[in-house]
């Protein structure tokens, strides 16, 4: 019988009474601004009306469906490049796995003026290939920013996010130790009988984990697809900063029932994310 855990370790505890104070304080006091209690601004009175302006308006569902399809399809590319990248890393180029951090640590606005300046109608590819005859003119390149097609902001995800995944995998991976590929080899199995039998199935507990926590980022943060989404649909948590910032202060409950219901989804994943935690433990015994 293996190990299972059945007590949360000590050391957890002073990063969760962190999160307990400031982030879930700052939920619960979102709660209650949403739902009519703001009494800087003389309203104290129960009320859904943010709510149901914000379910029931023309353009929460278009924006909640953008949202979410540039979330779903950055996330879930992120996390197959990163698992390739972890396996010809851990395999091929195994000194260069430092390399992974440089993407991590440059800020998203960072890496949105580099791709602005390379894949942009007026950036250096577009004017490559219309010096080479291949288009009639720096303007007629693909638009990848500023459109409904959410390109951009799917590639400055996809930039971010598939070196965190390929961290977290080689991590796995590097767990499993040379000795079983060179076994599974030895007996005549092929790389894609190894790569799918020993890493993948290795792995694909922390994968699904990865691309809950990529997808919720990706839902919940506002910076790039203000920067270079749509005027509309707008992106949620990009409706939510737009109120957030207006002159007057009746605006400020709509911006909080939009961070709750972003917040909701959050909920929801910790949730998923801790039915998988209680499965791997079940896997020990």
């Amino acid at each position: 019988m293996g190990r299972k855990r059945t007590k949360l370790d000590l050391s957890y505890l002073p990063g969760i009474a962190l999160i307990a104070v400031v982030i879930l304080g700052g939920f619960i006091k979102s709660i209650i601004i949403s739902f009519g209690f703001y009494k800087e601004i003389g309203i104290s009175e129960f009320t859904t009306k943010y709510y149901r302006e914000i379910l029931t308006s023309k353009g929460f569902l278009n924006s909640l469906f953008f949202t979410f399809k540039f979330a779903a399809i950055s996330s879930i590319l992120a996390v197959i490049i990163g698992l390739f990248m972890a396996y010809g890393i851990y395999f091929y180029k195994k000194k260069s796995s430092f390399s992974l951090n440089i993407p991590m640590i440059i800020p998203h606005m960072i890496v949105v003026v580099i791709l602005l300046n390379l894949f942009s109608e007026a950036g250096l590819f577009s004017r490559i290939l219309a010096n080479l005859g291949i288009i009639d003119s720096p303007h007629k390149f693909v638009p990848l920013f500023y459109t409904k097609s959410a390109i951009g902001i799917i590639l400055v995800y996809i930039f971010k996010g598939a070196p965190f995944a390929a961290v977290v995998f080689l991590n796995g991976i590097n767990k499993i130790g040379m000795e079983q590929f060179s076994a599974a080899r030895n007996l005549g199995a092929t790389e894609s009988y190894a790569f799918y039998h020993i890493y993948y199935k290795r792995v694909k507990s922390s994968l699904l984990k990865v691309l809950l926590i990529l997808f919720t980022f990706s839902m919940s943060s506002y910076e790039v697809p203000y920067l270079i989404g749509p005027t509309t649909p707008r992106a949620i948590a990009v409706k939510s900063y737009i109120e957030f910032t207006q002159n007057d202060f009746i605006y400020k409950p709509y911006s909080l029932a939009y961070n709750v219901i972003l917040g909701l989804i959050g909920i929801v994943t910790v949730i998923v994310f801790l039915m998988l935690e209680f499965k791997d433990d079940e896997d020990f015994i």
